[in-house]
């Protein structure tokens, strides 16, 4: 009924169109030709209303004409869609790249690099990754031949800092003098967010702990801890003496973007760490999250000591 009601008013503005620079008796003609014209067009229409050929083809044609917009519709969800699932699927690629994931038993089925060890770096001055002496490493297990990953902290470690400069390495969200600590000098080490997978000198990789390859990866790296993918990290720290560490910061109504996309967020931070004297197994986990475009920013984020690996982590190795 739109399309006739379109033609209707086409027909009436060509009058108007005539009427333009008319004498006023030739106007008051086109005045009547114009009321006469619209008195036909009612009853032509009333007509055409009225005959069901007529009724049944603008019910068609203004059902093609929906069926078209639903069209248009359905390909732009599909589009939003496949773009979706692009980012996704590169993200899962990103993640992934070059890394491969142990059972929960800490094996890693078809491992092709051999027994290897895992360790840290210990040594003094500048670190050149592609030139490390093998007695500048510190040994603390290795992945055997057949991918089984054993564990072995000595039990004595050079410590490098106290505790209330070294708990969190530069670069981080949280500030080492925004922390209140039990025992704020005692001598500690932060052996990093991973350890190298080395054979002699060379380096095959490294190796994380956790239960989500997106958590570790995010969680050990500065430019990516503001991301939201939950799970948690695991990574060992050596402490002289006992000292409880904790830390609480509310950031309310915080804005953020990704990419062209903003939000409004809150999100909560909680330092619960209570450190024994030698090894210490330290558990960064991110629970809930805000999506904003095709990522996510972290709710809340705890940081605590656990007192074993749990049954659910695994170990990811990226190798070089």
């Amino acid at each position: 009924m739109g399309t006739l009601k379109f033609l209707v008013t086409i027909i009436t503005f060509t009058f108007v169109l005539q009427g333009i620079s008319q004498t006023p008796d030739q106007q008051k003609k086109m005045e009547e030709m114009q009321r006469d014209a619209e008195e036909a067009q009612k009853k032509a229409m009333e007509m055409m209303e009225n005959n069901p050929q007529f009724q049944e083809a603008m019910k068609m044609m203004e059902g093609a004409e929906e069926e078209y917009k639903q069209e248009e519709m359905r390909g732009q969800v599909e589009a939003e869609k496949k773009q979706k699932d692009a980012a996704k699927d590169h993200l899962k690629d990103f993640y992934w790249r070059n890394k491969v994931a142990s059972n929960r038993q800490g094996v890693f089925e078809n491992w092709q690099w051999g027994t290897a060890e895992i360790a840290y770096w210990d040594g003094e001055g500048g670190y050149n990754p592609g030139r490390v002496p093998y007695e500048e490493y510190v040994i603390v297990g290795k992945v055997t031949e057949s991918g089984t990953v054993q564990m072995n902290l000595p039990s004595q470690v050079k410590t490098n800092r106290v505790i209330k400069t070294g708990l969190f390495p530069q670069m981080h969200e949280i500030l080492n003098n925004e922390v209140q600590f039990s025992n704020p000098d005692v001598s500690f080490l932060w052996s990093g967010y991973r350890f190298k997978v080395i054979r002699g000198e060379e380096v095959l990789g490294h190796i994380y702990v956790g239960n989500s390859e997106r958590a570790t990866h995010n969680l050990a790296s500065p430019s990516a801890m503001k991301y939201g993918d939950e799970g948690y990290l695991l990574y060992w720290a050596y402490s002289a003496d006992s000292c409880h560490a904790t830390f609480e910061k509310k950031d309310t109504n915080r804005t953020v973007y990704e990419g062209e996309t903003s939000k409004v967020i809150d999100q909560y931070t909680i330092v619960d760490m209570d450190l024994k004297p030698g090894w210490n197994l330290v558990k960064i986990e991110v629970n809930g999250n805000h999506t904003i475009g095709s990522r996510t920013r972290w709710k809340f984020k705890t940081y605590s000591v656990v007192d074993a690996r749990p049954s659910d982590s695994r170990y990811y190795f990226k190798y070089e």
